[in-house]
């Protein structure tokens, strides 16, 4: 299984240097995410009514080349690693074109969090189940 979620440059999202302004990437990622865990049968609507949430703990950024107006990518999504209480999903950002190229890789750790305990807690095993069938896997350059 491979997830990959489209994205558009817009004028809005550009810099003073005419490249995506960093935090854009994160915006990005966020909703790479939610799209991601919707298709694993995870969406927004579940964590509300399960009282969870995949909390931020730690979030990396490698960037590779620059993104510009007007640009179209792909954020190709993977778990990357399962814990008892974290996960970590793995955006690879892919600019389309005749010739594919990596412009950043984004390593995002969320802690599982019980909103009625108000403290972190294991991974649902429905959830890990889940998780555990897009391990390592990344759609293909």
């Amino acid at each position: 299984m491979s997830f990959s979620y489209p994205v558009a440059v817009k004028f809005s999202e550009i810099d003073l240097a005419g490249v995506v302004f960093n935090s854009h990437y994160l915006t990005w990622c966020e909703d790479a995410k939610m799209a991601f865990l919707e298709s694993v049968g995870y969406g927004p609507y579940w964590f509300t009514d399960h009282g969870r949430l995949g909390l931020v703990r730690h979030a990396e950024i490698d960037w590779t080349a620059s993104l510009k107006p007007l640009d179209h990518a792909d954020i190709r999504v993977s778990v990357d690693r399962l814990g008892t209480s974290s996960f970590s999903l793995r955006h690879e950002i892919w600019r389309r074109g005749e010739e594919p190229l990596l412009a950043a890789t984004c390593v995002i750790t969320y802690v599982w969090f019980d909103t009625a305990a108000g403290a972190k807690s294991e991974l649902d095993p429905s959830f890990r189940a889940a998780l555990e069938q897009s391990v390592g896997e990344a759609a293909p350059a």
